[in-house]
């Protein structure tokens, strides 16, 4: 009826080329948006399950895909099945 998880997401930015830098003609001082950052986020989350056709979730991620802003979001989630479902044999 309860589960808790977490997740973790990571890029590498792998490296830059750039033909003006490579040829000298300017630095890489003169491309910001080009530097190295490697963004990531974590997410925990935990969820009820009252019943077989309903859940509730609460989420929160920690978002750092900038290197100079932090996102803090919060997601509470309520899902509901309705319809025709097999019938419960005891």
């Amino acid at each position: 009826m309860w589960r808790v998880g977490y997740r973790y997401d990571r890029l590498n930015a792998g490296t830059t080329s750039n033909g003006l830098v490579d040829s000298g003609a300017l630095t890489a001082a003169d491309f910001p948006i080009l530097a190295k950052y490697n963004p990531t986020k974590h997410t925990v989350m935990v969820d009820w399950s009252p019943s077989e056709f309903s859940r509730v979730r609460l989420q929160f991620a920690s978002d750092k895909s900038r290197s100079d802003v932090t996102d803090h979001q919060v997601f509470l989630q309520y899902i509901v099945s309705l319809g025709a479902h097999a019938p419960t044999k005891f």
